[in-house]
């Protein structure tokens, strides 16, 4: 009678552990295959993000060397040095200058003299040139400070920073151009008209094929 109870009463855990067990089965299985699934996302996301990356990286890189790899190696002579700064000033004087009545005539005729010549025309000279296998660069310093005014200004950046600023546009075949000091201050001229001075040193970098 006793032995019989006892069976009674352990049957019946081991009928309800029996009827479980499977279900408990189904459910570790699920849980193990959600966790390698989360595992395989997390992988799969980093993977994408590793190729997005590096798509990136190469689509920078190819953009950089179509901007700067086709340069023109006499860009600084051609498109820099040949500009010609405070045109505007240089019309307003000659326009002065035929005026019968004008005071200051030798001061306005020093004045045209140095915005026609090549005092105010930016010049460099080369130092410490670096080359190795594929980059050549130059340290471009000014040779003496230029006369310019705020539209001159932009124009010499955006030919410098390859960019738009202000009405000008960036010009092709472009070096990359980095600027390595600057000196701008407001002068005022023999003529008691403002304009700015400048000084600049670059480092002209031009990669080789």
């Amino acid at each position: 009678m006793f032995l019989e109870r006892c069976g009674q009463m352990l049957s019946r855990p081991f009928f309800y552990l029996l009827v479980l067990a499977p279900w408990v089965f189904v459910l570790c299985i699920f849980f193990l295959q959600r966790a390698q699934t989360e595992e395989m996302e997390a992988r799969f996301g980093q993977a994408t993000l590793h190729g997005k990356g590096a798509l990136e990286r190469k689509l920078r890189k190819e953009k950089f060397l179509s901007q700067f790899g086709n340069a023109d190696p006499y860009f600084l002579d051609r498109s820099i040095e040949s500009m010609v700064f405070l045109a505007r000033e240089k019309e307003q004087l000659e326009f002065l200058l035929n005026h019968p009545a004008l005071p200051q005539k030798e001061a306005v005729q020093a004045r045209l003299s140095f915005l026609s010549g090549s005092e105010n025309r930016l010049s460099f000279r080369e130092e410490n040139v670096r080359t190795s296998s594929h980059i050549k660069e130059t340290e471009e310093k000014q040779r003496h400070p230029v006369q310019l005014d705020a539209s001159d200004l932009e124009m010499l950046l955006s030919r410098i920073e390859h960019r738009s600023i202000g009405n000008h546009e960036p010009l092709d075949k472009t070096p990359q151009l980095l600027v390595r000091d600057l000196k701008l201050k407001r002068i005022t001229t023999p003529l008691q008209t403002e304009v700015f001075e400048l000084e600049l040193e670059l480092l002209n970098r031009e990669f080789l094929k």
